[in-house]
């Protein structure tokens, strides 16, 4: 005996396309968000200092737990000046940074290059700096304010 053709779009199908449109729909939105907050500055993280709007700030519990995971990456660092531990006329000084972000407080090594001897950095001076994680897992300060 042949079989009847079905009649119509089923429910399944139904919430199949139901699915796919909201996915669509708040995609679309995430991505707006995203271009608009760019374009606008910052997208909405008013009240906070920075050097730079495509920067994001140094999390300081995972470049403690593990700065490998972090290595080739810029971030911005703020905090206090601990104290000079090297310096040489051809690679710049070592400092050890008293780094602070929202949730923890932690000295770490900053390597400062030659092309900021200019800055003056002296023992407990606030400072903000957009640096890069180096492959040893030693801060390289990219900016200094």
């Amino acid at each position: 005996m042949p079989r009847r053709a079905s009649s119509g779009i089923n429910v399944g199908q139904i919430a199949g396309i139901a699915v796919a449109i909201i996915g669509f729909l708040v995609i679309a939105a995430l991505l707006i968000k995203l271009i608009a907050g760019g374009l606008i500055g910052g997208g909405g993280e008013s009240g906070k200092k920075r050097v730079s709007g495509n920067v994001s700030a140094l999390n300081l519990t995972t470049y403690r737990n593990n700065a490998n995971s972090l290595r080739g990456n810029v971030y911005q660092v703020e905090g206090r000046v601990e104290e000079t531990l090297r310096w040489t006329a051809d690679r710049g000084r070592l400092i050890s940074f008293e780094a602070s972000d929202s949730m923890d407080t932690i000295p770490v090594p900053v390597l400062v290059p030659e092309e900021f001897s200019n800055v003056n950095i002296e023992r407990g001076t606030e400072m903000i700096m957009v640096v890069r994680v180096d492959r040893d897992g030693t801060l390289v300060a990219e900016s200094v304010e």
